[in-house]
């Protein structure tokens, strides 16, 4: 026989006398563990023919308690009753090394876990996850601090035999296309939505601030490869005739987590590591191939210069 030590808080149990009248009425209810060793003096002092049941289980039952009171009883140097609180229920409970939690039919809502406990999520994408500065900046595509920015969506078909070589942001390349080709550069332009045409932004962003943060670009046609591989210059400009050229390759923006190669986004003030605001000193050069279509989504927040100066401007709800 295995000798183990019994042991018991006094704070989880309560003694009672078996002689009283609460000791008579729970003794045959009441439940003991089943860990607690016991000894052959003990098996005497018991008489087996008291118990009787409808089965061998019931009767089998009655002697296991029989058993652990006497010896409860004979580790604790007092004779009557030991009784096991009853402890309130808690929903909280401790992990030490791991646990898988699962929910059966009822899904889990929450789970809260401390600060210095390690939690492993399976079953979602790294990237997600990732703690990454610049997986951080692509999950905030479309927004800034915070706030969701403005689209400004611009759309390039070239179905032109030639290369189509664009100044993006230039206000001097519209006249510049019309005296060189004699066509409208509008045509070649176009703003999505279809009411805004393309000089009509030009303009729009000299009187007004606009800081661009973050783009999309999709490419598609049958030249895709070579497009891909054209770098991207921003030229950022001074009237003193001082310039500065940043070429981006789109190629080395593409995110490895990322199901379609041509859908390209970048945090394009991350990018260039200053802001990019198109006053005019500010351009993008790039070559739309032939047979190719380009459409650049810019993501951006604008200062109105009509409600910065004038308060019936701010205060109208129809003036946008």
């Amino acid at each position: 026989m295995i000798d183990r030590e019994f042991m018991y808080d006094e704070e989880d149990y309560d003694y009672i006398d078996s002689n009283s009248e609460q000791g008579q009425d729970i003794e045959d209810e009441i439940d003991f563990e089943d860990d607690s060793d016991f000894d052959d003096d003990t098996i005497n002092d018991i008489d087996f023919s008291e118990f009787k049941g409808d089965d061998f289980k019931t009767s089998f039952s009655k002697v296991n308690k029989q058993i652990d009171r006497k010896q409860a009883v004979k580790k604790s140097g007092r004779r009557g009753i030991v009784v096991r609180k009853k402890k309130p229920l808690t929903k909280d409970f401790g992990i030490k090394k791991g646990a898988t939690i699962t929910g059966g039919k009822k899904k889990i809502s929450k789970i809260i876990v401390p600060q210095d406990k390690k939690v492993i999520v399976e079953g979602i994408s790294k990237f997600i996850l990732s703690k990454d500065s610049k997986n951080d900046s692509l999950r905030n595509i479309g927004y800034y601090k915070g706030k969701k920015l403005k689209e400004l969506v611009l759309i390039f078909n070239n179905h032109t035999l030639n290369d189509f070589t664009l100044q993006l942001f230039n206000p001097s390349m519209p006249l510049d296309y019309l005296y060189s080709t004699s066509l409208n550069l509008n045509n070649q332009i176009q703003v999505a939505g279809g009411a805004v045409a393309y000089t009509d932004v030009l303009f729009n962003l000299l009187a007004n601030p606009t800081l661009i943060v973050n783009a999309k670009f999709v490419l598609t046609g049958p030249a895709f490869a070579n497009q891909i591989a054209i770098p991207l210059q921003y030229v950022n400009k001074e009237i003193t005739g001082k310039v500065d050229v940043n070429p981006i390759n789109l190629a080395l923006q593409i995110d490895n987590m990322q199901v379609f190669d041509y859908v390209v986004n970048y945090d394009l003030m991350a990018t260039l590591n200053r802001p990019f605001i198109p006053d005019g000193m500010d351009i993008i050069n790039y070559k739309v191939l032939a047979g190719m279509t380009v459409t650049m989504c810019f993501y951006y927040k604008q200062v109105s210069l009509k409600k910065f100066f004038y308060k019936e401007a701010r205060d109208s709800k129809k003036l946008m």
